[in-house]
């Protein structure tokens, strides 16, 4: 059996009074250390997470932005590719215009010379009529 003396007592007293210096020098420390740990812990995954949704945003509003800018560059090819269409349908127009110009002036230079050529014809077939028929009768055939 247990007996119970001023042992006891004496080892209850020294339990407790190296129960309040330990929890003093080790016990608080290491649970305010690891209340630390745990507050630095999840303050680390509140940051975390704060990150990630600030990536979230940056990446739809760059994606957001780039969607606009690939829409303005497209209009702008489009637009300049139309101010090209109506810049060659203008050229062509005009080439059209002046080939038109061209084609009419070299048909009346044409016509100017055949019509020489025909005069010129006329005269030189006259002349050849009257010397044939000269030498025909024989005498000048005014």
């Amino acid at each position: 059996m247990i007996s119970l003396d001023f042992s006891v007592v004496y080892q209850i007293v020294l339990f407790l009074v190296l129960w309040v210096i330990l929890s003093r020098v080790l016990f608080h420390p290491y649970l305010t250390v690891l209340e630390e740990r745990e507050r630095e812990t999840s303050g680390a995954h509140h940051d975390t997470e704060a990150l990630e949704r600030e990536g979230a945003r940056l990446k739809a509003e760059y994606e957001e932005q780039l969607a606009r800018a690939t829409a303005a560059g497209n209009a702008a090819k489009e637009a300049i590719l139309q101010e090209a269409r109506q810049q060659r349908e203008r050229i062509i127009g005009q080439a059209r215009e002046e080939a038109t110009v061209l084609l009419e002036k070299v048909r009346e230079e044409i016509q100017t010379q055949l019509d020489k050529e025909r005069q010129r014809v006329m005269t030189e077939s006259a002349d050849v009529a009257r010397e044939m028929v000269s030498k025909i009768l024989g005498r000048d055939v005014a």
